[in-house]
């Protein structure tokens, strides 16, 4: 199974190991780490998580989590198809997203998503909910896949 990977479920992994859900999202991203499930997720996710973590890791510490976060999850950085010469988005693209009733980081993780859906079969976040009924593929918890 193919599966695109919110950003919450790194933060879980890195920044909250006491979390009551730890246990659950080590063994999803277990399944990914070993490649019984083929792990996907963006680079708006890669620097939102470097962006949360800014204020606990050093200068260093965050360009080696950024340098080594593909190999970390042994999943694949998908890019926004616009001839890869930048990290960008469409306007309108976003809007039709935000008007589902989707933040702006949201919709930019829900826009990658849409752009890439042929080749994913699931959407997982700890925030499933807010996806339900707005992605082309299935939105669903690490728990609802293992």
């Amino acid at each position: 199974m193919k599966v695109f990977i919110d950003s919450d479920i790194f933060i879980r992994d890195l920044r909250y190991p006491k979390d009551q859900r730890f246990r659950e999202n080590s063994a999803f991203l277990e399944q990914v780490y070993k490649g019984k499930l083929k792990g996907f997720t963006s680079i708006y996710n890669v620097l939102e998580v470097c962006g949360i973590l800014s204020f606990n890791l050093s200068e260093e510490r965050l360009l080696e989590l950024y340098a080594g976060f593909r190999d970390k999850y042994n999943l694949q950085i998908l890019f926004p198809k616009r001839n890869g010469e930048s990290v960008c988005f469409l306007i309108s693209e976003l809007f039709l997203l935000i008007g589902k009733k989707l933040s702006f980081g949201d919709a930019l993780i829900a826009s990658m998503v849409e752009q890439n859906h042929k080749a994913l079969d699931g959407f997982i976040s700890w925030n499933a909910e807010h996806f339900k009924d707005k992605l082309s593929v299935e939105a669903i918890t690490p728990p609802e896949i293992l």
